[in-house]
């Protein structure tokens, strides 16, 4: 699908029409875009309108000039900025966008917002925002009603609360799995769906539904470790077919609560990952003993088991690799960025927020093997992550715009999928004062939903 849009720049004036709005063009613009002045345009912000008259002006092609009414009718801040624009002849209307809410849950003091783990890159997103094009704002549920939306927008150096123009495209961010499973915000979804707002990654990832996904396409098989609900048939089946087993909740995060059993001189010795920089070690004589241990987790959330796959290691420390992939402007996946994670010297888990640390694939994948095979392997890798991307967003419901896949190479040099993630951390990305890969992929997307003819389909 393609567009036709437009760099704008919105300049405020005071009003030069005392009975109605107007805001100039430049004849340039109105013949390229041929637009009728003898009839009021309809401007969109989101999803705010208002009529204004429309007068030609010797002004620059890519600028407007807006009477301060009109900022207030949109519920936009009266300041000049940056918009991509473009104009219907049909409907006479001008679209002013992109105008993105991310969705998140977060923290107020009386100085400022905090949104937590994703603050620093609400701040990157804006100056992106800011320079090519468009509005954004991070709000919560309860900033929400039938009526209104209140929520922060960055000027002046801070984040100030103000109510807000709905937005053509919601980012969710919401970090609790709870809050996303409740009433109150499937009433939410259903609203916004009613006022033709798109949402994009509208919920967390189910590894037993990720699994699923992939494991239904035949060519994704051999990249999947042997996975299955956790039972005591299972566990007993998995440890009398593998030396090792990893049992994880399905809907984990962060690498918590996962738990590694080892055949070990005819006993099992078990570990689990926990909040601290240290996993605890426990040990049991048989798969009966370790599974009545099991059992009081099982009451607390549902867990799968799976193969364990001897993966490269370096120094004795675990190794993957994240692959962040994001869909573009024509909506199709592509690779953002890639990383490799490292375990703390005392967890098994690679997990940044376990206390890993990430470098660069082609840096550790050389020294591993050799730089031929390591171009080679972080070629395959990306391959492998944007055809697990394109299933799992084809497969699900919703749009999905952004994944984080895990992936593993064995001893062999074999790939392996880990784990795909919706809400993939900001904090892995390779530390740059530049502006990340992942934030003009977000905006490219929102750009796309924003201005597509067919995205209410």
């Amino acid at each position: 699908m393609t567009f036709s849009l437009l760099p704008i720049t919105i300049i405020p004036a005071k009003m030069f029409h005392p009975n109605d709005e107007c805001l100039k063009i430049s004849h340039a613009l109105i013949n390229y875009w041929d637009i009728d002045t003898s009839k009021p345009i309809t401007i969109s912000v989101g999803g705010n309108q208002t009529l204004a008259m429309i007068e030609g002006a010797a002004i620059s092609k890519n600028e407007i000039i807006f009477e301060e009414g009109l900022f207030q009718k949109l519920s936009i801040p009266i300041q000049e900025s940056q918009w991509v624009s473009s104009f219907s002849r049909t409907s006479h209307t001008l679209t002013l966008g992109p105008v993105i809410g991310i969705l998140t849950d977060y923290t107020e003091s009386e100085k400022e917002p905090h949104f937590r783990s994703i603050h620093a890159f609400c701040k990157e997103l804006h100056d992106l925002v800011t320079e090519i094009g468009g509005f954004l704002f991070v709000f919560q549920l309860a900033d929400w009603t039938d009526t209104t939306l209140e929520g922060y927008y960055y000027q002046n150096n801070h984040w100030q609360k103000s109510s807000l123009p709905l937005p053509a495209v919601i980012y969710n961010r919401i970090h609790s799995r709870r809050l996303e499973a409740s009433h109150l915000f499937e009433t939410f979804k259903t609203k916004i769906k009613g006022k033709q707002i798109l949402i994009f990654n509208d919920h967390f990832l189910s590894k037993s539904i990720v699994h699923h996904l992939l494991y239904s396409e035949e060519y994704m098989k051999p990249y999947l470790p042997e996975t299955w609900m956790l039972t005591e048939h299972s566990l007993q089946e998995m440890l009398k077919k593998y030396s090792s087993i990893f049992i994880k909740p399905i809907h984990g995060s962060q690498g918590r609560n996962i738990i590694k059993a080892i055949n070990e001189n005819e006993a099992l010795q078990v570990k689990i990952s926990t909040g601290t920089n240290k996993d605890r070690t426990f040990q049991f004589t048989d798969h009966i003993q370790f599974y009545q241990w099991l059992l009081p987790h099982l009451k607390k959330r549902t867990y799968l088991i799976q193969q364990a796959i001897p993966l490269m290691s370096y120094k004795n420390r675990q190794l993957d690799f994240r692959i962040l992939c994001h869909k573009n402007f024509q909506n199709t996946w592509k690779v953002t960025s890639a990383v490799a994670r490292l375990s703390d010297d005392q967890q098994f888990v690679s997990n940044i927020a376990r206390g890993g640390e990430i470098m660069k694939p082609i840096h550790i994948l050389s020294i591993l093997s050799n730089r031929e095979t390591a171009i080679q392997q972080l070629k395959l890798m990306k391959e492998l992550a944007i055809e697990a991307s394109s299933i799992v967003s084809q497969m699900s419901d919703g749009f999905i715009g952004e994944l984080g896949v895990d992936i593993g190479v064995d001893e062999e040099g074999k790939l392996w999928i880990i784990e795909i993630n919706s809400k993939p951390s900001k904090n892995f990305e390779a530390e740059s004062n530049k502006i990340r890969p992942s934030a003009k992929a977000l905006l490219e997307y929102c750009t796309f939903l924003s201005f597509s003819k067919g995205r209410y389909d």
